[in-house]
């Protein structure tokens, strides 16, 4: 599998501090990817061309609870946009989304 750049050694000069606030988010990150029902949410709204209401992303979903749907969309926050009561992948979300659905993603180089 290829390295990461942020995990590249050829820039030892670069501030210490900024390779940890990447290493974090990255891990943040991929803590919010580790869970299958949010990959779901997030592979159901990349499939859509317009936001979508509540009721329908819940009907597209295989979770049924509310209030576990909830707590998963709230993990998606600035992956997800919530407006009006409709959602949608923010720019990020459909940029990670094409990236982790990418087969470049998973193979070595």
């Amino acid at each position: 599998m290829a390295i990461p750049t942020w995990l590249s050694t050829s820039d030892a000069s670069e501030s210490p501090s900024l390779r940890t606030a990447e290493i974090e988010g990255v891990s943040e990150t991929l803590d919010v990817l580790a869970n299958p029902i949010r990959l779901e949410i997030l592979a159901t709204l990349h499939r859509r061309t317009e936001d979508v209401r509540y009721a329908d992303l819940r009907a597209d979903l295989s979770i049924r609870d509310k209030g576990r749907l909830n707590y998963h969309l709230r993990q998606l926050d600035g992956l997800v946009a919530r407006d009006d009561g409709r959602y949608a992948l923010t720019d990020r979300g459909r940029r990670l989304v094409r990236h982790v659905a990418s087969e470049d993603a998973w193979n070595d180089p």
